[in-house]
């Protein structure tokens, strides 16, 4: 009968669970650190942006923070300044996770006073760990990363540099965060805002904006798609294909080459509408209006007729053809019977409204010759009336 030492195979087996235990364990661990560093490299890009944000502030309102501050008394930027001048969207938290909040300290320059530089620090809230803080300081991407480990001083990731709190006007303690921007990062913002990019920048239009006049010196601007503007003044000519204008177009003159069209009325107040070599108005619907092909007569186009419910009134009026009236014929002026006239056959009336006629040089009554006739044909017939 065979035995079995059952006491060793217990004992390996519970190595063995020992060992898993111990892998457990440790991956475990190695699990929590990483999720550990990945919120602390959220932690850093979220520093970063508030970072960022605090930089471009600065660089748009570089003169206002000159005068409120000295190279030893900060002007202190906000959270909630950052989000109200649009800086930072309005969804940014005022605290990070551990619950410290990130100030801007910002001062001049000891050695160059025209000059500012910044400190970003945050404060209270839970220390962060010294694993964080290195980790963290290293994963900023804005400005110099640092952190603060003695509460009075500002340490750059991997050691690389060292600054006072005091030398800001910032007060912080262990655990926290810092973020240097120097002189030059600063002048560069200041720069961004002055500077005209020639590509649009994502969120920020005011980098595409002019703030002032640009003298382009006698040059050119070449290849514009549109010109967009409230007024234009031009000391010389004004050259294109087509012109669509909404409003009003005035000038002391205008020469144009070819046609000018008009979808409304064309007004001259205190001028003429001058045409040359022997055009005139032209209504090119009806083919109708006036013109002068000579220094005398002013004609209607296309022998057209004219029309009016009014007078037409001039010193003389001639028909080459019939005069017709619709009504009757007004003889204004009267003549005497038996005075002077010319030439002969004018018409004319006395002042009783007989019909006179100029016979011979003399007013004559036009019922005189009728008269003498059927007297002189009554007296032949041996017929007398008296």
């Amino acid at each position: 009968m065979k035995k079995y030492d059952r006491g060793w195979a217990s004992l390996e087996i519970g190595a063995a669970l020992l060992i898993v235990m111990i892998i457990v364990a440790w991956g475990a661990g190695i699990w929590q650190d990483y999720l550990k560093t990945k919120g602390w490299q959220a932690e850093a890009r979220l520093v970063s942006n508030w970072a960022s944000a605090a930089r471009s502030y600065i660089g748009k309102n570089y003169t206002t923070l000159q005068a409120s501050s000295t190279t030893t008394t900060p002007a202190v930027i906000t959270t909630t300044m950052l989000k109200n001048t649009g800086f930072l969207s309005s969804g940014f938290t005022e605290t990070n996770s551990e619950g410290q909040r990130l100030q801007a300290y910002v001062v001049r320059n000891t050695q160059n006073p025209e000059l500012l530089q910044a400190m970003v620090v945050s404060s209270g809230g839970t220390p962060y760990p010294v694993k964080a803080l290195i980790q963290m300081a290293k994963d900023i991407t804005t400005g110099l990363g640092g952190y603060i480990q003695d509460g009075k001083t500002a340490t750059g990731a991997l050691r690389s540099w060292s600054v006072a709190l005091s030398n800001y006007g910032a007060k912080s303690g262990n655990g926290h965060i810092a973020v240097l921007l120097s002189t030059d990062e600063l002048s560069g913002a200041a720069e961004d805002t002055d500077r005209l990019y020639r590509f649009q920048v994502n969120g920020r239009p005011d980098l595409n904006k002019m703030h002032t006049a640009i003298d382009m010196g006698s040059n050119n601007l070449n290849n514009i798609g549109a010109v967009n503007a409230q007024t234009g003044n031009f000391s010389g000519n004004v050259n294109g294909v087509n012109g669509t204008f909404s409003g009003q177009v005035k000038g002391n003159s205008g020469n144009f080459d070819v046609n000018v069209t008009a979808g409304g009325d064309i007004r001259s107040n205190n001028g003429w509408l001058i045409t040359r070599n022997s055009k005139g108005w032209l209504n090119e619907t009806h083919g109708g209006g006036f013109y002068m092909s000579d220094g005398s007569w002013v004609r209607s186009v296309n022998n057209k007729g004219i029309y009016t419910g009014g007078q037409v009134k001039g010193g003389t009026v001639r028909a080459d053809g019939r005069l017709y009236t619709g009504e009757y014929l007004q003889l204004e002026r009267t003549a005497v019977a038996g005075a002077s006239c010319s030439p002969n056959g004018l018409v004319g009336r006395d002042n009783t409204g007989a019909i006179l006629s100029c016979q011979s040089g003399t007013w004559r009554p036009m019922v005189s010759k009728l008269v003498h006739k059927v007297h002189s044909q009554r007296i032949q017939g041996q017929q007398i009336c008296i």
